[in-house]
């Protein structure tokens, strides 16, 4: 068994092990309705019928107030707009997380399609409720607009092919109704904060007496007529119990394996797969680790031209067949993989690999293919990573479902640069193992 992988045992990451509750399984109802769907299959003159569409109808509605949920809820105040305080066990659905939108957060930049200025990418930061201390959401813009639409057409010469560009006229109708665009910050129990837009989530908040669904939207619009106090939001969700305790920095010193002064250092997560900062402390004499959120974590280290990876070692042989054949079959950006080794989940379900991949320039009959231009190289350039691939394990069929990416480090090339030298480092493995 991997102990990397051992801290994807629930349990140890923040879930539960426990079954979900599912409170639709044993009604008598809904299995009945599922034994009589395969009746309607076939037949599309039944398909589209009323009494068809009413069964699917209370089908939703005898399982729409049952929650599949996991049992790893915290206990929470939520706090809405209109002054409303609600408490209760909050829960997420089971495996599912919420991922934030850190605007210009990443380290690459591209350049803006509009005003041609160099601008960050975004970056996305998962995370579940175990390390989080509280949410407030605030609105960014808020506006009440008009429904619209065009009274003319584009003007096209048949001809010429020549169009005019001219924005055609519009008519507004209707009654203004509002609309208003949140931003969030997320303060996690190490005192972390960060910044940006969550992506939408359905959240479930048990009160006891019942389960209410708490939507956190980026984005909300209300009805013709009604003002911006009558969108109600949620501005502020607390945490009441202990949750997830950690340390900002997770502080790695020398232990079986030597540290150089021009080592370099990348981390990424082991649930959600995140690279997270990773550097020298002051005197290097160790390394700190930033982050993390509480998640375990890879290491790669630098060392001049080649990077070596915390990994345990090639892996299984048949295994490490059966990902090399769907690597190499895959449909990717990426053209050119090199699988180095894989590692088997203890439940059996889940395969994770390690690839160093790049985008590799080819002329063919069909043209040129490949690369990126670059606009500061004057040329093509070749996008390099060194990535980890989880993939979901089918050991009955034999198959494998890619699932999930995290990325070491990234660079681009020219076409005749060699690609960066990566291999599997066990004393680093066995340096970092607490940490796994």
């Amino acid at each position: 068994m991997s102990l990397y992988y051992q801290s994807r045992d629930r349990e140890k990451a923040g879930h539960s092990a426990k079954p979900f509750k599912q409170g639709c399984a044993a009604t008598p109802l809904f299995t009945s309705s599922l034994a009589v769907f395969p009746l309607f299959r076939y037949n599309n003159k039944l398909m589209n019928s009323y009494a068809f569409k009413v069964s699917i109808m209370l089908i939703a509605l005898l399982t729409s107030s049952y929650v599949v949920k996991a049992d790893d809820g915290r206990l929470a105040a939520v706090y809405f707009s209109d002054g409303t305080v609600k408490q209760g066990k909050l829960y997420l659905t089971a495996g599912r997380d919420f991922k934030l939108n850190i605007p210009e957060g990443g380290s690459i930049y591209t350049t803006d399609m509009i005003t041609g200025e160099p601008v960050k990418y975004g970056k996305v930061r998962r995370f579940d409720l175990a390390p989080v201390r509280s949410i407030e959401f605030f609105p960014q813009k808020e506006q009440l607009i008009r429904k619209w639409r065009f009274t003319g057409k584009t003007k096209y010469n048949e001809e010429t092919a020549e169009a005019d560009y001219t924005p055609a006229p519009k008519e507004y109708y209707g009654e203004p109704y509002p609309v208003r665009y949140l931003a969030a910050i997320v303060t996690f129990n190490s005192g972390e904060q960060i910044a940006g837009h969550l992506y939408s989530t359905i959240a479930y908040l048990d009160s006891g007496s019942r389960v209410e669904k708490i939507r956190l939207t980026q984005k909300s619009s209300g009805r013709e007529g009604q003002a911006l106090d009558d969108l109600v939001y949620v501005t502020n969700i607390k945490m009441l119990d202990q949750g997830k305790q950690f340390e900002r920095f997770v502080t790695l010193k020398p232990d079986g394996f030597a540290l150089e002064p021009g080592d370099e250092f990348f981390a990424v997560t082991v649930d959600t797969l995140t690279p997270v900062p990773a550097r020298f402390n002051g005197d290097k004499s160790a390394v700190m680790i930033e982050g993390t959120f509480g998640e375990k974590f890879y290491l790669a280290v630098k060392r001049k031209e080649k990077y070596l990876v915390s990994f345990p070692g090639k892996g299984d042989g048949t295994l490490y067949e059966l990902a090399q054949k769907h690597i190499d079959s895959l449909r990717d950006f990426y053209n050119e993989r090199k699988l180095q080794g894989v590692i088997l989940s203890p439940d059996g379900k889940e395969l994770l690999s390690l690839v160093n991949i790049r985008r590799r320039f080819s002329p063919t009959n069909y043209g040129e293919i490949g690369g990126e231009w670059d606009k500061q190289v004057g040329g093509i350039v070749e996008p390099w990573r060194l990535s980890l691939w989880r993939w979901k394990y089918d050991s009955i069929n034999n198959e494998l479902l890619l699932t999930g990416r995290g990325t070491f480090d990234r660079k681009v090339f020219l076409p005749d640069d060699p690609s960066p030298q990566s291999e599997i480092s066990e004393s680093l493995w066995n340096w970092i193992e607490p940490f796994k």
